[in-house]
């Protein structure tokens, strides 16, 4: 792989943070090398500085390309993750929510995004806006609980209302595992995603069991983008959903 498409893979330097808690060097190595495809002890044949490095300090963190400084890589933007949490997800598909979505975030923050969390059931709740240390995160996610319904529509809103103003690339994941069952639903669901997408929000849906493909399609930016699994690979559907943020340019405002 090419420096600049390792620099995008590794969008995170040039910004001052304090040490993550869940973020030792060898997790975030681990993962920076399972992003570009490396094998860690091929890596390691030619020594530590070879290839791209990730290191932690009271300083923050900083990449090094073949021992090198990697200059002019910038924090890409925010995205929420849209969970579902009507009575339905109750069970291992919460549970593999919860996972998928830490798991999301930890490999979302290499791409250079922060991640907030949004659940919805019969209502929309802002659960845990984007922060640089997932450690507050992964306490959010462990709280979440299921409710009713599905009213989609309002957390779309929310999270529209919540990226409109932020700069740099803005994005939405949601997690469903049926059709939206709110007032004027579908039709307010994918109204409410058009007018998100107007505003250069990312969509990205992800569906399992009752969710309609044809629908989770139209929901997302792009067809592509509409995803429908077996309930089995939810976590992993989530998690691997963090390859398909979009690359961005723009230096943004940091938590």
């Amino acid at each position: 792989m090419t420096i600049p498409n390792a620099i995008g893979y590794c969008n995170i330097l040039s910004y001052k943070l304090s040490v993550f808690s869940y973020s030792t060097e060898c997790e975030i190595n681990t993962r920076v090398d399972k992003m570009l495809g490396r094998n860690r002890k091929d890596m390691q044949k030619g020594g530590d500085s070879k290839g791209t490095r990730v290191s932690i300090s009271q300083k923050g963190i900083e990449i090094k390309h073949e021992g090198k400084p990697v200059s002019g890589a910038t924090l890409t933007g925010y995205v929420y993750l849209l969970v579902d949490c009507s009575a339905s997800m109750e069970g291992n598909k919460l549970k593999q929510a919860k996972k998928g979505a830490l798991n999301f975030a930890k490999d979302a923050l290499v791409k250079g995004y922060f991640t907030g969390l949004i659940q919805f059931d019969s209502s929309a709740k802002l659960v845990c806006e984007p922060y640089k240390d997932i450690s507050v995160l992964e306490k959010a996610i462990m709280k979440l609980e299921v409710g009713d319904t599905t009213h989609m529509a309002k957390a779309v809103n929310l999270a529209h209302n919540l990226l409109k103003d932020m700069s740099g690339t803005r994005a939405m994941v949601i997690v469903t595992d049926g059709m939206p069952n709110g007032p004027g639903d579908p039709l307010s669901s994918l109204k409410a995603a058009e007018d998100a997408k107007r505003n250069g929000i990312e969509i990205i849906a992800i569906g399992t069991d009752d969710a309609d493909q044809e629908f989770l399609k139209r929901l997302a930016s792009r067809s592509g983008l509409g995803l429908k699994v077996e309930s089995k690979h939810l976590e992993r559907t989530i998690t691997d959903s963090a390859k398909m943020l979009p690359s961005g340019d723009k230096r943004i405002s940091k938590k």
